[in-house]
């Protein structure tokens, strides 16, 4: 039975690290993070095009690029600018920081990295089945990833909020599919993880109970008796063996008290001619 539930679980590891990596390369990857409407600003050397240029459309944006879903300009992406030039936020503030960290994604991608990483452990766990630290560092792995894809989640929704105290600072805006696709990555990393740290903590308690129970095994046989073959055993041997028995017992029974009297009376005491 247990046999089943470790390939279960094993089953269970191997999918849900392939999802997690799947899921978090796609949301990394794609534009449709966060849906809102905005101004798809072109350069233009026309002045009849000012109008189309500052005109507010549906936008879809992720983490390297917005792209305009309507308007005149429907299907053009450019890359995100962070820092706006027209930006009235001063560089030592909270927002900046949170711009600087949400335009390098450093979180996400380290995420990526650590599934994919996890991933190799798991695979290199079904072909090492003795090295139980294979499977242990595949959690490790995994449960790293999913810290470090929420801390960027955090990053990217606190960026997108603003500064709560500027009731104009961000418009109505909702989250894609690449924003859920990375959500429900981080859940599947952590199962993932949880499952595989359980993994070995199961094993190593299995490898522990068993060197324990032949330890024990070992301890028995070295309290037994020596084996005599009984063909060789004679009518002198038992009668030398059960004489010594009751000697010992005949000996022990002799309070200590009555020896030391007799060891002191000089009635009893060898004398030896000269």
């Amino acid at each position: 039975m247990r046999m089943c539930d470790r390939g279960v679980q094993m089953l269970i590891t191997t999918v849900g690290a392939f999802a997690a990596f799947s899921l978090m390369t796609i949301a990394v990857g794609t534009d449709y993070w966060l849906y809102s409407r905005g101004v798809c600003r072109t350069k233009s050397t026309s002045d009849n095009d000012t109008s189309r240029k500052n005109e507010e459309v549906m936008t879809h944006s992720g983490l390297w690029r917005t792209c305009c879903l309507e308007g005149t300009f429907r299907g053009v992406c450019k890359k995100i600018d962070h820092f706006p030039e027209d930006a009235d936020y001063e560089q030592d503030t909270a927002e900046y920081l949170l711009r600087a960290v949400r335009a390098s994604s450093i979180f996400p991608i380290l995420s990526v990295g650590l599934l994919f990483f996890g991933g190799l452990c798991v695979a290199a766990s079904e072909f090492y089945k003795s090295k139980h630290n294979v499977i242990l560092s595949a959690g490790i792995f995994f449960v790293s990833a999913g810290l470090s894809n929420i801390i960027g989640v955090i990053v990217y929704i606190s960026a997108n909020a603003g500064d709560p105290g500027q009731s104009d600072s961000k418009k109505s805006y909702s989250y894609g599919w690449s924003f859920y696709f990375g959500a429900l990555s981080f859940i599947i990393a952590e199962m993932v993880g949880v499952i595989a740290v359980h993994m070995y903590i199961e094993k190593h308690r299995q490898i522990r109970a068993k060197s324990h129970s032949e330890l024990l095994k070992k301890s028995a046989f070295t309290r037994l008796p020596p084996y005599r073959d009984p063909s060789k055993v004679t009518m002198g041997t038992l009668l030398n063996s059960e004489r010594d028995h009751g000697f010992l017992q005949v000996h022990n029974s002799i309070p200590k008290e009555f020896k030391e009297s007799l060891h002191n009376n000089p009635a009893n005491r060898r004398t030896t001619p000269v």
